[in-house]
């Protein structure tokens, strides 16, 4: 199980489409089926069940979601997930992007013991500059944005179509959704 916290989400989008209740399983392999179509160079599907803290993670509160990885970026996941929501079904997604361990362990501790693990997090920086494994957006050229805004936009548009298509079947007016995401990139 992974986890989605407030604090790393850079983009969303999410709608809610009366009359479909109960199509879960159907938005999913829509997503699926739309990503496998575009193949999207660099990139890794699964099905997880996400959890919002470790507390709901102990109460056994978490929801299914479609888990997409792209293998160039590993600090940047896409979780898209659709949750019924009495007798509609809301759908989102959300791209996050997480600090590496030892740079979330350094801003929690002092000054002093900051300075001392500095030259271990340069060295890291510059690998995950250098491999591109682990990149953060103040420090990506202009391809490297590219491919993360066509990476969230191919997923947008799977999620986008897979919701339309939904709407399509139950007769709701998708023409009045709104399908700009929020964030830095805006995709439409």
């Amino acid at each position: 199980m992974a986890q989605i916290k407030d604090n790393e989400i850079v983009e969303q989008w999410s709608t809610l489409i009366e009359g479909a209740q109960g199509r879960q399983a159907e938005f999913y392999q829509l997503v699926e089926d739309r990503l496998e179509e575009l193949q999207p160079p660099h990139i890794e599907i699964s099905r997880q069940k996400i959890y919002p803290s470790l507390i709901s993670q102990m109460q056994g509160s978490n929801r299914l979601f479609i888990v997409i990885k792209n293998k160039r970026f590993a600090n940047y996941v896409i979780y898209a997930g659709a949750e019924d929501y009495g007798k509609q079904i809301q759908i989102c997604w959300f791209l996050t992007t997480r600090l590496s361990k030892l740079t979330e362990w350094g801003a929690n501790m002092p000054a002093v013991i900051s300075w001392i693990i500095f030259p271990f997090w340069l060295i890291e920086a510059l690998i995950g500059k250098i491999t591109k494994r682990s990149i953060r957006l103040e420090h990506m050229d202009v391809f490297d944005s590219l491919e993360l805004a066509a990476f969230a936009g191919t997923v947008h548009h799977a999620v986008t179509n897979g919701s339309q298509t939904i709407s399509n079947t139950v007769g709701f007016d998708f023409s009045k959704v709104d399908q700009k995401s929020k964030g830095f990139l805006n995709l439409n």
